[in-house]
């Protein structure tokens, strides 16, 4: 357990290794509400809906050269597990 101090603003500052376990980067929205035995606040992530966290990620991506086409990504998926040992 972590123990922080609530600022004169009544902020606090989230531990890193905390954040990660649960996937909170710097700017990630959370919810914040009161426990509900009224003992404690909980704070979770929000995520969209409709939107994994993991599409964050994929937006940032960017592609340079030509367009590649969905069955030429599945066809290097399956060459690369041939070339493991697995079955297509």
């Amino acid at each position: 357990m972590t123990t922080m101090i609530l600022s004169s603003k009544r902020q606090v500052v989230l531990p890193a290794d905390l954040c990660r376990q649960v996937a909170l980067a710097p700017g990630a929205r959370v919810q914040v509400e009161r426990a509900p035995d009224g003992n404690g606040i909980l704070v979770r992530p929000v995520v969209a809906a409709g939107r994994k966290p993991a599409s964050v990620l994929f937006e940032r991506l960017t592609h340079k050269g030509k367009p590649v086409a969905i069955e030429e990504l599945q066809g290097l998926a399956a060459a690369r597990k041939l070339v493991k040992g697995g079955k297509p």
